[in-house]
């Protein structure tokens, strides 16, 4: 039930990865097998393992069934792309910054008079989890399904109650991402994945992308997206350079600083910053794109 190479080809991924050994990045190969035999034995639910080191694949590991030819769900790992794709948004002054209010970007999702709770509701604010919408202070996830089942999926995140003062309260909740796709469209005029492909995927060599849409067109914000682990792999390399792949810009390196920072403290240890999870209990603090 496993598939493991410690050089290795790239499969039919659109990832071209330069490969080498363990020991010449300073690695044990050893003790490498010796983790493998350890995911192996315990049947941990790990479908694939990457080890990249200063920008060089020196560990490749996949188990049954999944497999390097396989595109994965990355889940919320998607949030952090959405973020990624804020920042070169904001980078191209296609939205003004942060703190531009969601309302201003959404008209069209804005049903009634916004209270003043609302108006104050900013990007930022949809970044850091701390809209204040009613949504993600209980498990479960009620208020994504809810928005799935509505006609306008933004309208609906939009209109649901307030439950605290914007930047007051943390609260995960997907629908603060799909307002993010939403704003992204308004103001791009493209979806969340064709300004992906223009802007990220196709500077990175991401070739094989899939990423659905509600049913106005407008990129599932929240999750849902599919890359292989080794296109998955440029995102945190393209972090590590500061926001730069090959040399080429293609994000700010404030925006890669300013996404990686806590700005909510979550739990001890525990920190978020724009749609990216910091452990703070590490010294230095480790951000990191999770999901499910």
């Amino acid at each position: 039930g496993l598939s493991v190479a410690f050089v290795t080809g790239q499969g039919r991924s659109s990832s071209r990865w330069p490969v080498t050994t363990p020991e010449s990045q300073g690695f044990d190969s050893g003790v490498l097998a010796e983790l493998l035999e350890y995911v192996r034995a315990k049947d941990l639910p790990l479908h694939t393992l990457l080890v990249i080191r200063r920008g060089q694949l020196i560990l490749d590991a996949s188990f049954y069934p999944y497999s390097p030819e396989g595109p994965h769900d990355v889940a919320s790992v998607t949030k952090s792309i959405t973020s990624l794709l804020v920042g070169i948004a904001i980078d191209k002054g296609l939205i003004e910054s942060v703190r531009q209010p969601v309302v201003s970007l959404l008209p069209a999702a804005v049903r009634s008079a916004p209270d003043e709770q609302r108006q104050a509701m900013t990007v930022e604010h949809l970044l850091t989890m701390t809209s204040g919408l009613d949504c993600g202070f209980e498990p479960g996830e009620r208020e994504l399904a809810a928005m799935r089942r509505s006609d306008d999926w933004p309208a609906f995140a939009l209109a649901l109650p307030m439950r605290a003062a914007p930047g007051t309260e943390y609260a995960y909740c997907s629908c603060n991402n799909h307002l993010l796709s939403a704003i992204l469209s308004a103001r791009t005029g493209k979806s969340a994945l064709a300004f992906a492909r223009t802007h990220l995927f196709d500077p990175l060599g991401i070739s094989t992308a899939s990423w659905p849409a509600d049913n106005y067109g407008r990129t599932h914000g929240w999750g849902d997206l599919h890359v292989y682990p080794k296109d998955l792999a440029k995102i945190g390399e393209l972090y590590r350079n500061g926001g730069t792949w090959n040399g080429r810009r293609i994000v700010s390196e404030a925006w890669v600083q300013q996404s990686t920072q806590p700005h909510v403290l979550v739990r001890d240890g525990v920190g978020y910053g724009y749609s990216w999870w910091i452990n703070t209990a590490r010294e230095p603090a480790i951000y990191e794109a999770v999901g499910r």
